[in-house]
């Protein structure tokens, strides 16, 4: 991002904060580190989510959840 892109309070985000520190602490408790082990993890559980029809259909109703979610805290 550029200055002249960058506004006050901006945030790029993908997911949302509470999970993105679950994520960093499942990161951290395993036994394998590296830089890019986020976004492995993270891309795995989307796969996974995309190729599993049991995995999708649990997925999907979670999302009325988070919807609600942000629709509370936003």
């Amino acid at each position: 991002m550029s200055e002249r892109d960058w506004e006050p309070g901006y945030k790029a985000v993908l997911i949302r904060e509470e999970t993105k520190q679950r994520l960093q602490q499942l990161r951290k408790a395993l036994p394998d580190r590296d830089l890019n082990q986020e976004r492995r993890l993270a891309t795995a559980a989307v796969e996974y989510c995309l190729t599993d029809a049991v995995a999708r259909a649990g997925f999907l109703a979670l999302v009325k959840d988070i919807v609600r979610l942000d629709l509370e805290s936003g």
